[in-house]
């Protein structure tokens, strides 16, 4: 008898647990990339191992634009490459530095007299391949061929540019071997396509986007009836090739990628922060020009990138396989459909992974309707608990918690500026830093066990409602900044806020199920996120993805805690209890010390 009424207890108490980590193996799925397709694999699929030889022809030595002897024998490969497809390439020879533009003058001020001599009158050449279609609607793909240049400073703080190191064989060897290879699979199907395309292999990217600049100022006739452009860059070795942005309005271009690529690894809260910061590719140039994009880079084992070890011995067979996989179903989708659709929109599409291969998405519309229901109902939760609520202790508690964030993302933070400054890591942030992960790991821990700790205390303490009342008030503060700023990004706050807010309004008898749907939806958002922020940020910014590694510890902990609870809403009676212990001990809805209903 026992045993019988000890079971449905502790099927509830585990129900909340077992959604986390069904939340956790659901996000983490994202990651799991393909096995890479053999040599002989159908000669209409992507292989990678095909796809390795073009990365061995492009990388077997450094190729930036100042080496020139090396960076010509890797335009005349790239050629090569087209042609031993049947494919004739056409080349855009302009300058590699236009004086009249205050940045070619301040890049070209910083080589060397030698450098300057070698380069003054070179050209950029951008590889054009066009493959007609019955239809002049067309897509481009496009990638860089040149290998990167490395900005430094001397003795006196003089800037200046070296040829570098990197044999780029991933940046953007990825992207130039993902075009070749796809374009040899679509041509094996041995029928002409429905609408056109356009392969555009630009030059001297790395040393300021000259390329893809040439392209638009002195080509842009050519690409008037471009309606989508397909980007393939890196900035890592390894993990998954994720869209991290595209053009603005990309309700239709988002929502065309998600439905014929059968596993994208991305969210709109990329595509969001990306418009934020001060990185660029070619990207950067066609945007303006009104173009419809869609940008893709791996950022795995980002110590690679732009260093000698950026070398076709370390590449990641798997990430290019996930290269390929996407970039062959979206241009074949567009290839062979004689009705593609327009891709301009007037909105945004909002969307994240909710398992592999599986995406979430709704209209911004939707997506604001989320936010303003999460506020109302994380107000009305806090609401509903206002006359028992002891304030000094809910605002102690937001204290707490805010103080445990901050000061352990600063200490990470100092550990890396310490670390850099000691020559233990790189002063750029960039190349091999074996620290890296660890200030990460250790500062995630540190900062997750002190907040998941200090919300237990608080809750053994009877504490609970003003636990829950300020991690939703925290919640709600940051949700609308980030709704007005970057509604992209905005679900990553709204739905977590939502579900710890509709959880502690549940009634006791659906609190377990409303608890492990909270709890689902809350680790299987922030679970890829924080590895994906990792390795965008942590190079120069720890600080950033320890406290966001943070952030989903307490309300997390709080779904748990209330989901497991058998604890009800307050009686009458002991909301109009003038005791302040009895406020503080029986007026709650959760912890040991409160009395059960």
């Amino acid at each position: 008898m026992t045993h019988q009424r000890f079971s449905p207890d502790l099927a509830r108490r585990l129900l909340a647990p077992i959604a986390a980590l069904l939340g956790l193996v659901a996000g983490l799925s994202v990651l799991i990339l393909p096995s890479p397709a053999p040599t002989t694999a159908d000669p209409t699929e992507f292989s990678a191992e095909r796809a390795m030889a073009s990365i061995n022809r492009l990388a077997d030595e450094p190729h930036s634009v100042l080496d020139r002897e090396a960076h010509d024998r890797a335009r005349d490969d790239v050629i090569d490459m087209f042609t031993d497809l049947g494919y004739t390439a056409d080349v855009h020879s302009d300058p590699l530095f236009d004086f009249s533009i205050p940045e070619d003058k301040k890049t070209f001020d910083m080589l060397s007299t030698e450098q300057q001599a070698a380069v003054k009158d070179a050209p950029a050449d951008t590889i054009v391949v066009d493959v007609p279609g019955k239809s002049e609607r067309t897509m481009a793909l496009m990638a860089h061929y040149d290998s990167s240049t490395v900005e430094g400073a001397g003795n006196d703080e003089q800037h200046y540019y070296t040829s570098g190191t990197s044999h780029g064989a991933a940046d953007d060897g990825y992207g130039v071997a993902t075009i070749v290879e796809t374009l040899r699979a679509l041509k094996a199907e041995g029928r002409q396509p429905e609408n056109s395309l356009k392969i555009v292999i630009t030059d001297a990217e790395e040393i300021g986007l000259i390329g893809a600049r040439n392209e638009m100022r002195h080509h842009r006739a050519d690409y008037e009836n471009v309606d989508l452009v397909l980007n393939l860059e890196a900035r890592g070795m390894s993990g998954p090739a994720f869209m991290f942005e595209t053009s603005p309005n990309n309700s239709a271009v988002a929502g065309y990628f998600l439905s014929h690529v059968k596993q994208p690894v991305t969210g709109s809260l990329f595509p969001s922060l990306y418009a934020l910061m001060p990185n660029s590719t070619d990207m950067t140039n066609l945007i303006p020009e009104g173009f419809t994009v869609l940008n893709i880079a791996a950022v795995g084992d980002a110590d690679h990138y732009h260093q000698s070890t950026d070398a076709p011995r370390y590449v990641d067979h798997s990430t290019l396989q996930h290269y390929g996989d996407q970039a062959l179903d979206l241009t074949r989708a567009w290839a062979f459909d004689g009705q593609a659709p327009t891709l301009t929109a007037d909105g945004d599409l909002h969307f994240f992974q909710l398992w592999r291969g599986l995406t979430v998405r709704y209209p911004a519309a939707v997506g604001t309707g989320l936010g303003c229901l999460a506020v109302i109902a994380a107000l009305g939760a806090v609401a509903v608990r206002a006359r028992s609520l002891h304030w000094k202790r809910v605002l102690g508690t937001v204290w707490g918690l805010t103080w445990r964030a901050v000061s352990v993302s600063a200490a990470a933070g100092l550990v890396q500026l310490g670390a850099m400054a000691m020559k233990w890591a790189p002063e750029s942030g960039l190349g091999p830093n074996p620290l890296l992960v660890w200030m990460f790991a250790i500062g995630a821990l540190i900062g997750a066990g002190l907040t998941a700790h200090f919300v237990m205390r608080r809750w053994k303490k009877g504490l609970g409602q003003e636990a829950i009342a300020a991690v939703l008030l925290l919640l709600t503060a940051a949700c609308v900044p980030v709704m007005v700023l970057v509604p992209g990004a905005a679900y990553v706050l709204v739905l977590p806020t939502l579900a710890l807010a509709l959880t502690a309004l549940a009634p006791r008898q659906v609190r377990p199920l409303v608890g492990a749907l909270a709890a689902f939806i809350t680790v299987v958002i922030f679970a890829p996120t924080i590895l994906f922020i990792h390795e965008l940020l942590s190079l120069s910014a720890v600080w950033v993805t320890v406290f966001f590694a943070i952030v989903p510890v307490a309300p997390l902990a709080l779904v748990l805690l209330q989901a497991g609870s058998r604890r009800t809403r307050l009686t009458a009676a002991q909301t109009s209890s003038g005791s302040d212990a009895a406020a503080s001990d029986d007026a709650l809805v959760a912890g040991p010390a409160t009395a059960m209903a």
